[in-house]
């Protein structure tokens, strides 16, 4: 089985970042990773922090710890680029699959504009969107589920009371939605503590895409143990 983890950021692009990417991928394989998706952050304070840079710099800031992890990592190890979506007018956050450089540089400058009903209206077939814990105590609330393909059903981050019952539960009420799992590694103590086991290598978005869709996975609940 492999393991990989849908929810990592890293202190080039998330504030609260704490470890650079290269420090991540050394965390990860040493804990018997096969691979992670970067989701750092995409929000106003993203674009603060970019504050001076054109559009184009802002993209290119975004995308590079992912391009310098992949140099880093080697071919053994995969590094996906995702992103964690907030819009300016919803605390909620969403972790998004299948971005690419392209996509970004094209149409991302509205995103945070959007609100979630008109962004899966118009990416639902491009991108897959998924809620990152919907109940958080304090910070999130569960999202209409008619514009999600799924939630985080497992979040691991040891600094939130992450409400991941009350989001398997909603998950169990709306069978459709795909559960997903990912550590919210931010710091050292975060890193490779859940994610999920595929019997495949996965090579590219597309694949983990493919895997989810058709439930080709299982949950790791911690990095010891699955379901």
């Amino acid at each position: 089985m492999y393991r990989y983890d849908l929810h990592v950021h890293t202190k080039e692009v998330s504030p609260c970042g704490k470890l650079t990417v290269e420090e991540t991928v050394d965390l990860y394989k040493a804990k018997g990773y096969d691979g992670f998706w970067l989701t750092n952050h995409f929000h106003r304070e993203f674009f603060e922090r970019t504050k001076g840079l054109t559009w184009e710099q802002r993209v290119e800031a975004f995308f590079l710890p992912w391009r310098e992890g992949k140099k880093y990592a080697g071919e053994d190890f995969f590094i996906g680029q995702g992103m964690e979506l907030r819009f300016l007018t919803d605390p909620n956050d969403y972790l998004l699959f299948g971005i690419t450089e392209e996509l970004l540089l094209a149409e991302g400058e509205e995103w945070l504009s959007m609100n979630l009903e008109r962004f899966f209206e118009k990416y639902r077939e491009r991108l897959l969107i998924i809620q990152a814990h919907p109940n958080r105590q304090g910070s999130s609330r569960p999202a209409d589920p008619r514009f999600l393909h799924g939630m985080e059903a497992h979040n691991s981050n040891p600094r939130h009371d992450n409400g991941n019952t009350a989001t398997c539960s909603l998950i169990c009420a709306h069978p459709w939605l795909i559960p997903t799992a990912g550590s919210d590694s931010h710091r050292r103590e975060d890193a490779g503590i859940t994610g999920i086991l595929t019997r495949e290598r996965l090579t590219c978005d597309e694949e983990l895409i493919g895997v989810l869709e058709d439930r080709r996975y299982e949950i790791l609940m911690s990095s010891a143990d699955a379901f």
